[in-house]
């Protein structure tokens, strides 16, 4: 059960965004809010799970692209990270008001998959050139979940430009 309400959260936040709450997580699973809380005695337990559950996913699939080398397995990368980045969006922070601990780690975790990305390019990236990639990303990446855009055509120009 407890996997259940874990991948459920994940899928209602995406889905629902800000609008996802335990009420409409206990409804779509047909168990009782007590039932969440038996296995998360707080909205930061199982936010703290369903982020540790995501992250595992993610990079476990970024480890994996990134030994191709092909402009999908590119835009494939790109677009996890984009993934992880609409995931933790301020909003989502602000609304729920997590703690910083669930902030920190979301954020290491962030650059930990960024790091991965980065080794799939061919050759070494110098620590300067890391920090401006990071940067230009980030930024994109970050006004793409502000304009709820499609992300498609940023990625695709990243990938042309990055490799």
């Amino acid at each position: 059960m407890k996997d259940r309400i874990i991948k459920e959260s994940i899928s209602s936040l995406r889905r629902e965004g800000l609008r996802f709450s335990v009420d409409t997580l206990a409804e779509r699973l047909c168990i009782s809010k007590k039932t969440i809380y038996k296995f998360f005695p707080d909205k930061e337990s199982l936010a703290f799970a369903m982020y540790q559950s995501y992250y595992d996913d993610i990079k476990a699939q970024a480890a994996g692209l990134a030994s191709e080398s092909s402009g999908k397995s590119r835009f494939a990368l790109l677009y996890l990270y984009y993934d992880a980045k609409s995931m933790t969006c301020g909003d989502i922070f602000n609304k729920y008001k997590l703690n910083e601990a669930l902030y920190s780690y979301t954020a290491k975790q962030n650059d930990e998959l960024l790091d991965i990305i980065f080794r799939s390019f061919n050759g070494s990236i110098s620590d300067s050139a890391g920090r401006s990639l990071r940067l230009i990303i980030n930024g994109a990446f970050e006004k793409l979940c502000n304009e709820k855009i499609s992300p498609e055509g940023v990625i695709d120009r990243l990938v042309s430009i990055l490799w």
